[in-house]
């Protein structure tokens, strides 16, 4: 029997993508940009790349998590947990001119790491139905971002 996801990961998992939302519309409407950026005292632009950096160190906090949680303890698993905090310290120390789709892609590099952790039974059952729709949501929603 497939394991439903628990109802406080999807809700939070999907208010996770309501900052990435945000700065989608406000580059749509001016109105909206100007109030928010007025509001938070910073760019949206750069809210969204902040954004996007901590939702990608905070993925792999949780791969650490479920690497230090598993039996048998090996380097593979730790190693991909930090893949995704080097990825994003690289893209701002030498390719910030290219940062929102680049972090857009980085939301698609999560997925063969989720897929790992799920198929070798470190993750929840769960975890790919969870993850893959909110990487790609997420990717989807930083190209148009970057495009607009």
């Amino acid at each position: 029997m497939m394991t439903r996801i628990p109802k406080p990961a999807k809700i939070l998992g999907l208010l996770g993508l309501l900052p990435f939302l945000i700065a989608l519309f406000s580059a749509i409407s001016l109105d909206l940009q100007l109030s928010l950026e007025t509001n938070l005292k910073i760019n949206i632009s750069e809210l969204q790349a902040i954004y996007s950096t901590i939702i990608l160190c905070f993925m792999s906090g949780t791969y650490w998590g479920f690497a230090a949680n598993t039996k048998k303890q090996s380097f593979l698993p730790y190693t991909l947990s930090i893949l995704p905090t080097f990825y994003i310290l690289s893209l701002h120390l030498y390719l910030a001119k290219y940062l929102i789709p680049l972090i857009a892609f980085g939301f698609i590099l999560l997925i063969p790491i989720d897929i790992y952790f799920s198929k070798s039974k470190m993750a929840p059952e769960w975890w790919l139905r969870l993850r893959i729709p909110l990487s790609i949501l997420v990717f989807g929603i930083l190209i148009l971002y970057n495009f607009i």
